[in-house]
């Protein structure tokens, strides 16, 4: 489709990328522009830029003016035409510019030639054309000559880019110079340079500092200065380490050295450097280092070194297992009950430098605790529980492991430490805790939310069957899993952090976050929940938040627990005897139904249950006596107006169970829901018998007018099927006279929200034309349609009688010019003749007499013979209207 080519986005990322847009005048291009003007022989020379909705002039010569519209743009048509050079000879003659403003108004434009400006990667960004006001040609060696001044101005656009380029580049480059300085002063690290050409030292400034020497003596600072001033008893390491600098390639050098200050005393630096120049020989040639004053640092050794035996002291008394390994897996120190379990399991402890993993305990456990320190040395401190067998015992004990990194003082990472902590005793007591409460999870699993219990790592200890119809998992498949796993990743910080507040003693009601679907979509949920610190055990409970209610379900077992948790519930728990006898009503039952607890007593709930559905709901009941639980579906109930509301329920027998003695029933009112849907289900069978059954064709474009969506009336109208328009253009069924008149009103949309176009021609799917009258509606924002929408109507017949009627009226006027004009002359004739015989009172001779009657004879014979023509026009212009 043509004009693409001016919205495509590379082409304007193109145009902006060189920031000339509404520009100030440059000498260079006016001289460009001045010099085409005369090459070309014109009074006009402009060069133009085009973006999507108007023309630039950078340079105007002979023209006053900044720029156009774009829909007065000759340059447009070099770029939608992908033309390299265009010459308008004649405007006037042109149908593509005879109805322009600058043609048919002032300047009146009647010559127009323009040379693409176009970039190394194919974009058309403008032109550099010529105007006159006259009709004229170009010879060849004008047209060449404007096409290279055009590549001159794409490379003056190109050296402008890159001369801003390169201002921007060393702006931040001289911002980045001084943000470094300023690193480097505020640190307080010296640097140095070492020439060994002529034996010299280069210091900054806080080098100086450190090393205590006058800032006058550096220039004359030489090696054997620098020895001199080292203590005698750190010299020989110093030269171990500098010589082993110094040879190819080199390595880095790390020294701490005692350095002799004006005052007497020593300072203890710290030395780093490495040698970055060589010559051909591979001879050292300059070496660069920094310098670090560590005196307070080593003055803390000794007082470092009580600490860590105090430490040690502490951490060899506790039975729980400390130890430390570097990033390669070595032991870098461990607490005495870590060694003598190390030494029952593999019959001898690590010494500090081996490796931590041993031949003596299968690979699957190395592989473990390898996977365990990698992940620390990555990620940081996390925690692992793992069983851990003690030959000395005969049963399984439990600890709970946590891995943390350790630093050096420059917070390089050197190393994880761990500690393991024996917590059978905990696991125990849940674990009893949890057998305790194995009743409860009967009554739970009645409830249509979540309760659930974690331990306090986040792992699920218990859960009901609600999680099957909220989460799609089974509740074996939810135990045992950590939380974070299930929740939608965008809601995993917030929620730790909620765990952390309710771990502190907090209690959260109405926690909102999302859970992700077995399905894998996102199912809101509304959270409350509490930390028991006895237990050491989270209880919560979650329902499904799209419903926007929530029921807080606190099951016992006694009845009193019971009533507490479901008298609040937007749903209707009620307990039936084996016959459907009510035995208990949630007071729920009053805002749902508008029937009280009260007036259920003594009844039985079939009685309320629509005739049709009650035989289906009495045998889904009926199956509670081989089945634990049973789901019943949409059945109607009977309010207390005597209106029929849809239900759905959940079915629970505990009819064995002591504190119950009966069938739970969970019901749920979603008449609401139902009515809805099936609104919802008409209106889109209504929708669907308007678009297929209706007489207008009803399509959806893209902003390029490509088909996204055809109704099926295309088949019925234009014999062309849906599956048929898509991936086609809408222009390339255009009559080629009507394409230009459809284009321009359609590229309308962009701009306004509706275009009515008038009748045009459109082929039919057997070759021929029709006439189409349309609607085009933009709802490309819209995100249920996202494109154009065009309604169009097949008005053939009515433009058909409109030309017929025109041809109808061309031939009534004929007949009316007839009879005003041949039919009045013989008339005129005739009413003279008459007149001349009344009046002549017999003074005219017989033969004239004679005369006059034939010329009276003569004219109605002419008068006759116009009528019968008049007659047989109208007969065809009648016949004419017939065919139409």
């Amino acid at each position: 489709m043509k004009g693409r080519n001016i919205l495509n986005t590379n082409r304007l990322k193109a145009l902006i990328s060189f920031d000339v847009m509404d520009t100030n005048p440059e000498a260079i291009y006016d001289e460009i522009t001045s010099l085409a003007a005369s090459i070309c022989n014109t009074p006009v020379s402009l060069i133009s830029l085009v973006d999507d909705k108007r023309q630039f002039f950078k340079s105007h010569f002979g023209f006053e003016g900044n720029g156009t519209p774009l829909k007065e743009s000759f340059c447009k048509h070099v770029i939608t035409d992908d033309l390299d050079v265009l010459v308008v000879e004649d405007t006037h003659a042109d149908k593509r510019f005879q109805d322009n403003k600058l043609v048919t108004e002032d300047p009146n434009v009647g010559f127009y030639a323009g040379a693409s400006l176009t970039t190394a990667d194919g974009h058309r960004l403008g032109t550099l054309c010529v105007i006159d006001y006259e009709s004229r040609q170009l010879n060849e060696t004008q047209i060449d000559g404007l096409q290279t001044l055009a590549k001159q101005v794409v490379h003056l656009l190109e050296l402008r880019k890159a001369k801003k380029i390169e201002q921007d580049q060393k702006i931040e480059l001289e911002k980045k110079g001084r943000l470094l300085d300023n690193i480097v002063s505020a640190t307080g690290i010296g640097f140095w340079e070492r020439n060994f050409a002529n034996d010299t030292f280069t210091l900054n400034p806080q080098g100086i500092d450190i090393l205590g020497i006058d800032p006058n003596t550096v220039k004359n600072f030489t090696t054997d200065d620098w020895f001199k001033l080292i203590n005698p008893e750190d010299v020989a390491e110093v030269e171990k380490k500098m010589l082993q600098c110094l040879q190819y390639p080199s390595k880095d050098c790390s020294v701490q050295y005692r350095f002799l200050q004006k005052n007497g005393e020593f300072k203890w630096i710290l030395e780093k450097g490495k040698v970055l120049k060589w010559n051909k020989a591979k001879e050292p040639l300059v070496m660069y280092g920094t310098l670090q004053d560590i005196t307070e640092k080593k003055s803390f050794t000794t007082e470092l070194r009580r600490v860590k035996n105090n430490q040690e002291a502490m951490i060899n008394s506790t039975r729980d297992l400390m130890w430390s390994i570097d990033l390669d897996f070595k032991l870098i120190t461990a607490n005495t009950a870590f060694h003598e379990l190390v030494k029952k399991i593999q019959g001898e402890p690590f010494n500090e430098g081996d490796s931590v993993f041993s031949t003596s305990v299968p690979s699957s456990i190395t592989e473990k605790w390898k996977s365990y320190y990698t992940k620390a040395i990555k990620t940081g401190s996390f925690s692992v529980k793992q069983k851990i067998q003690d030959p000395s015992k005969f049963w399984t004990t439990y600890g709970l492991t946590s891995f943390d990194l350790m630093y050096n003082k420059e917070g390089e990472k050197i190393g994880v430490t761990c500690f393991s902590k024996d917590i059978t005793s905990e696991i125990l007591s849940q674990q009893v805790l949890l057998s305790a409460k194995e009743e409860m999870q009967k009554i739970m699993d009645t409830s249509l939310d979540i309760i659930c219990t974690l331990d306090e790592e986040g792992y699920f200890l218990s859960i009901n069957r609600a999680v099957e119809d909220i989460w799609g998992y089974a509740p074996k498949d939810i135990i045992g899993t950590r939380y974070n796993e299930l929740i939608h990743e965008e809601d995993i910080i917030s929620t730790e952090e909620n765990a952390e507040f309710v771990l502190s003693g907090n209690k959260v009601v109405n926690f909102e976050n999302r859970y992700v679907h077995r399905d894998g979509h996102a199912v809101p949920m509304l959270w409350s929940s509490n930390w028991d610190e006895k237990d050491r055990v989270y209880y919560c409970i979650a329902r499904d938040n799209t419903e926007k209610k929530k029921a807080e379900l606190q099951l016992e077992n006694s009845e009193r627990r019971f009533k507490t948790l479901v008298q609040e519930s937007s749903d209707i728990i009620t307990i039936l005897d084996a016959e459907g006898n009510f035995k208990y009503v949630s007071p729920s039952s009053t805002r749902v139904i508008q029937i009280s607890p009260e007036e259920f007593e003594g009844q039985n709930a079939f009685d309320y249950i629509h005739p049709d559905d009650l035989e289906r709901v009495k045998t889904q009941f009926n199956k509670i006596t081989q089945n634990g639980s049973i789901k019943i579906e949409p059945f109607r109930f009977k309010n207390k107006l005597g209106e029929w509301r849809w239900f759905v329920a959940n079915v629970s027998n505990q009819i064995h169970e002591p504190s119950i003695q009966g069938v739970i029933i969970t019901s749920r009112d979603i008449n609401d829901t139902r009515i809805a849907k099936e609104q919802l289900e008409q209106s889109e069978r209504r929708y669907k018998t308007l678009v297929q059954e209706g007489s207008d064709m009803i399509c959806i474009m893209d902003e390029n007018a490509n088909f996204t969506y055809a109704s099926p009336t295309s088949t019925k109208i234009l014999n062309i099927t849906p599956e048929q328009f898509m991936g086609t253009n809408a222009f390339d069924y255009v009559h080629p006279d009507d394409y230009n008149i459809v284009f321009n009103e359609f590229i309308k949309i962009l701009k306004v929200n509706q275009v009515a176009i008038k009748p045009f021609r459109f082929k039919h799917g057997d070759g021929h034309w029709i006439w189409l009258e349309t609607i085009v509606t933009n709802k490309i924002d819209e995100p249920s349609l996202k494109g154009i929408v065009v309604n169009s109507k097949d008005v053939t017949t009515k433009v058909q009688h409109l030309n017929a009627i025109e041809e109808q009226n061309a031939q009534l006027k004929k007949i009316a010019w007839t009879q005003s004009h041949i039919v009045r002359a013989p008339v005129a004739r005739l009413m003279g003749l008459v007149d001349l015989l009344r009046d002549d009172k017999e003074k005219l001779k017989l033969e004239e007499r004679e005369q006059i009657l034939n010329y009276i004879i003569t004219s109605a014979d002419e008068i006759d013979n116009v009528i019968k023509d008049i007659v047989d026009n109208t007969i065809n212009a009648i016949d004419l209207d017939e065919n139409k």
